[in-house]
């Protein structure tokens, strides 16, 4: 009885199906740039870039003052190389600023470049959190530069509300350096958070919102607010196209900017 009775289960376990593989928030075998790209939020996607492909973030900004002024800034580099499962590491920059003064004048130069990397610890089928650690480097103009390194930790955490619509939320801490009121420069540590609301009208086209701040912007305190929304456009599955428009507010200036970008798979 036992051999017939063997033949009987090995033949049940042949034909019972293999579980299929949970899908992927992420995209699979390659990077969904949807769900991936960093720009044109503030805050970070949780999802890494895949092994053995890389995705370049690059774009314009336009930013008018409150107080007359407009600053340009572009390409706004961020260029991101899949190292492993999970793992991938950035180039932060190049970037590019120009300054117009409501009084005439404009002051021209680069912007400070690093280096960093994200961690996807955590996916299932609708959830992703991820850990980013950026470093930057004072390589700017002296107009532009924050004068010392900048770090930033970031936790990032994404999650499909539906099947096409998603949440997202990064909470940062950023040691800076900058100068206060008085011209005197000092190290000083900020939290930088935000949150963000996606919608899929068809497969090619999200849009979304966000709102984000930062605790302090200077060594003497106060604090930074902002709201954005935009469009992102698969023109194909490696080639994304998108457009902002925002407002920030700070206890010295209002603002808002518009700005138009691409993501690129290679």
């Amino acid at each position: 009885m036992v051999a017939p009775l063997l033949v009987v289960v090995l033949a049940a376990a042949a034909a019972a199906p293999s579980p299929s593989p949970q899908p992927d928030p992420c995209g699979g075998r390659t990077t969904n740039m949807l769900a991936a790209l960093n720009r044109p939020t503030i805050g970070f996607s949780a999802c890494a870039v895949k092994p053995r492909e890389s995705v370049w973030e690059l774009g314009y900004n336009n930013q008018p003052q409150s107080d007359g002024s407009r600053v340009s800034i572009y390409p706004q580099g961020f260029i991101r190389f899949g190292a492993a499962r999970g793992l991938e590491l950035d180039i932060i920059g190049p970037g590019y600023a120009v300054t117009r003064r409501a009084g005439g004048g404009t002051q021209r130069g680069f912007l400070d470049s690093g280096l960093g990397g994200k961690y996807e610890f955590f996916q299932d089928a609708a959830d992703v959190a991820a850990v980013d650690l950026l470093y930057s480097l004072p390589t700017g103009s002296q107009a532009f530069t924050f004068g010392a390194p900048v770090a930033t930790l970031n936790l990032d955490y994404g999650r499909s509300l539906s099947p096409v619509s998603g949440f997202a939320t990064t909470v940062g801490i950023q040691s800076s350096y900058a100068q206060d009121l008085g011209g005197r420069g000092a190290r000083f540590v900020s939290f930088v958070p935000s949150v963000a609301f996606t919608t899929q009208t068809n497969p090619r086209t999200q849009f979304y919102a966000e709102a984000f701040g930062q605790t302090r912007i200077r060594p003497d305190g106060d604090t930074l607010f902002g709201l954005d929304g935009g469009l992102q456009y698969l023109l194909a599955p490696q080639l994304e196209i998108d457009a902002e428009l925002g407002q920030t507010v700070t206890d010295l200036i209002r603002g808002h900017y518009l700005g138009v970008g691409l993501g690129l798979r290679f």
